[in-house]
């Protein structure tokens, strides 16, 4: 993927025991800020349940 932006890693841990929410909402804001690796798979399935669009670059099908 991409290079690691640690300073954003740094201020921005993923919460303990994360919601779906915010799991989505986490993804989405690495996803904008860092780019060190893709959105998840299971991810990616909640974001569709909840009808939330996909950024551009991230494949629903991706294994």
């Amino acid at each position: 993927m991409g290079k690691i932006n640690a300073d954003w890693h740094r201020d921005n841990p993923m919460p303990k025991n994360p919601t779906p929410q915010q799991r989505i909402d986490w993804h989405l804001a690495h996803a904008v800020h860092c780019q060190c690796r893709g959105i998840p798979k299971g991810v990616l399935k909640l974001m569709a349940e909840r009808n939330i669009p996909v950024p551009d670059g991230y494949d629903m099908s991706r294994k």
